[in-house]
C-alpha cells in the first residue's frame, strides 16, 4: 500500500491553521465563553518558522513565550552538560508549547524543529494576566497543562513496567489517541513524523532497539509501517497487551 493512499491528514493547511489558534485549541480541553474566546483571539501573534533540527530558547529578549504548533511536529529539550541535551516531550500539529513552562525559568530549556514547521509565538504574559482574571481561561489552560502531564506519567508508567516492544506499542497508541482526541483522523492509520532516534530516547531505549520492535509488532501483524505512516491492524489487541486506557490522560475531560 502506498503511503500517499492513506496519508491522514488534510492537505487544507490555511482551514487548519485556523483551528489552532490558542482560543480553539484550549477550548477542545474546557469550556470557554464567547467573551472570553474573544479575548483570547485578542492577544498578539506572530508565526515563526523553524527548519529541521533549528532550536529556538522559551526565553526570548528576557521574556517568555507561549508556541501553537500550526504545522509540523517540534520536541522541547533540555541542555544537559553531560550529554548535551534530553528531549522531555514531542508536540504535533493543535499542541501548545511552552504554556506549563512559561510559569518557571527555562533559560536552557528549548523548542526543537523534528521536521519543517510553522509555530505560532505569543505572549505568556499576556494569557498570564487573562488567566488570573477569567475563570473559564484558567480552567481551560489547567486541564491542558494536566493532559501534558497525565501523557508523560503514563509513558513513564508505561517504561518502569514495560518491556521494548510493548513500550513502542504505548507509544503508538498514546500518539493514535492524540490525533483522535484532536479530530485529526477517523480512521486507524497516522502519520508519525518522529525519527527512531527520538522514540527511543523518549522510551529509554536505542533506535535499533525502536526498529526491531517496530519489525516484530509488523511481523505479529499488529501495525503496518510505510515510512512516516503507522496503521493500527488491531488497536484493541495493543490496548490489551499494553494497558494503554486512554481515560488515564482525558477522563477529567471526558467527565466534565
Amino acid at each position: 500500500m502506498k503511503e500517499s493512499s492513506y496519508t491522514p491528514l488534510p492537505n487544507n493547511s490555511s482551514l487548519q491553521d485556523r483551528k489552532r489558534s490558542i482560543a480553539k485549541v484550549l477550548s477542545r480541553y474546557s469550556a470557554i465563553s464567547d467573551h472570553s474566546m474573544e479575548l483570547l483571539s485578542r492577544v498578539g501573534v506572530k508565526n515563526v518558522e523553524l527548519k529541521r533540527h533549528q532550536k529556538l530558547f522559551f526565553l526570548h529578549e528576557g521574556k517568555p513565550k507561549i508556541f501553537i504548533v500550526k504545522r509540523g511536529w517540534v520536541s522541547i529539550c533540555q541542555s544537559v552538560k553531560s550529554h548535551g541535551q534530553d528531549i522531555c516531550n514531542v508536540y504535533m500539529p493543535g499542541d501548545i508549547v511552552g504554556l506549563r513552562e512559561s510559569f518557571f525559568d527555562n533559560s536552557d530549556v528549548a523548542i526543537l524543529a523534528l521536521q519543517n514547521c510553522v509555530l505560532e509565538r505569543i505572549s505568556a504574559d499576556d494569557i498570564h494576566a487573562l488567566l488570573a482574571e477569567h475563570d473559564d481561561i484558567r480552567k481551560a489552560i489547567f486541564s491542558y497543562i494536566m493532559v501534558n502531564d497525565n501523557i508523560s506519567i503514563v509513558r513513564l508508567r508505561s517504561c518502569t513496567h514495560h518491556k521494548a516492544e510493548e513500550r513502542v506499542a504505548h507509544f503508538l497508541l498514546e500518539v493514535y489517541a492524540r490525533y483522535r482526541f484532536k479530530h485529526m483522523i477517523d480512521s486507524d492509520f497516522f502519520t508519525l513524523p518522529v525519527t527512531q532516534e527520538v522514540i527511543g530516547e523518549l522510551l529509554g531505549i536505542t533506535s535499533v532497539h525502536v526498529s526491531r520492535c517496530m519489525t516484530a509488532l509488523e511481523q505479529k501483524k499488529l501495525i503496518r509501517k510505510s515510512r512516516t505512516v503507522i496503521k493500527l491492524l488491531e488497536p484493541e489487541r495493543l490496548k490489551e497487551n499494553t494497558g494503554f486506557d486512554e481515560r488515564l490522560v482525558y477522563g477529567h475531560i471526558y467527565l466534565a
